[in-house]
């Protein structure tokens, strides 16, 4: 009676450690690497720069931004990613160091399929010599500006070379960095418009304009300028939407007895399009008495 209880306490242990021992197991992560993306906006340029977090034991000599090889040995299956081709690149001479930037050791080319349609874009280090990143580590410092905008240097795939590893490559997500939209203030001068005969008034927009950490010239456009009453065709003047358009034309007329409100909206887009809307409105008093503003 005593051994038979003595072997079933022994496999309820048994039992509670393979338990124990499987849930361990599941708590662990396996290696990973991360590419993660921001982009900003510098002059008339769009800039796309990246962030390599390796994790596994091996080392990384190559990093290529567009291409997903969908993590298989037929390169016949890959897929090229990005449209608009860096600033100023030249076939011969590749991608000017105006355009980019690589890490020390490290030297960045438009790597083409053949159909020439979509390209990626390869970082890889320049001989045996160049520090690789190494297991543990992060590399930054690789950027690639663009004269228009392109979401797939955003959305797309990055391919990762191994030195010693089977397989070689694997193929991983591009991780958006930047996921904050601006803060975006607008006040309009006047904001109340009087006029005896209904004239058209120029307002000056002036914006006030919080940045996030990456990108600190967002694009502002004029979205919209709407009132709480039907509106004439010649009630808005020289209002230019979808740019950065900061001086309007308003028509100093209400309908009836109750004062005209316009509002005017704006957009703040930050590169990595991340957007916000701001308003503000203009008053046209039904009593136009006051100061008239000519």
């Amino acid at each position: 009676m005593k051994q038979s209880r003595a072997i079933l306490i022994f496999k309820l242990t048994s039992l509670t450690w393979l338990v124990y021992a499987n849930a361990g197991m599941a708590e662990e992560t396996p290696p990973t690497v991360k590419v993660g993306v921001y982009a900003r906006h510098l002059a008339s340029k769009i800039v796309y720069n990246y962030r390599v977090n390796n994790k596994f034991p091996q080392t990384i000599d190559a990093v290529t931004i567009g291409r997903d090889s969908k993590n298989d040995e037929d390169p016949n299956n890959d897929t090229w990613e990005l449209v608009e081709l860096p600033s100023d690149w030249h076939i011969k001479l590749g991608i000017p160091a105006a355009s980019s930037n690589s890490p020390t050791g490290w030297r960045v080319s438009v790597s083409d399929p053949e159909n020439g349609e979509t390209h990626a874009i390869l970082w890889e280090v320049i001989n045996e010599k160049s520090p690789a990143l190494l297991g543990g580590q992060t590399l930054a410092k690789m950027s690639v500006s663009l004269d228009r905008p392109d979401a797939n240097y955003l959305t797309g795939h990055a391919m990762v070379h191994f030195t010693n590893r089977n397989p070689a490559t694997i193929t991983v997500p591009l991780d958006q960095l930047d996921t904050t939209p601006p803060t975006l203030a607008v006040t309009l001068n006047p904001s109340t418009l009087r006029s005896p005969d209904n004239k058209l008034i120029p307002v000056n927009v002036i914006f006030t304009v919080k940045d996030d950490d990456y990108d600190r010239l967002p694009e502002v456009k004029l979205e919209s300028i709407t009132a709480n009453e039907p509106l004439d065709p010649g009630d808005i003047r020289d209002a230019s939407f979808g740019i950065d358009d900061r001086y309007i034309k308003l028509r100093a007329h209400h309908n009836g007895s109750s004062d005209r409100i316009y509002t005017v909206i704006y957009s703040a887009t930050d590169a990595s399009g991340n957007q916000t809307l701001a308003s503000a409105t203009v008053t046209v008093p039904h009593d136009q008495g006051g100061n008239i503003i000519p």
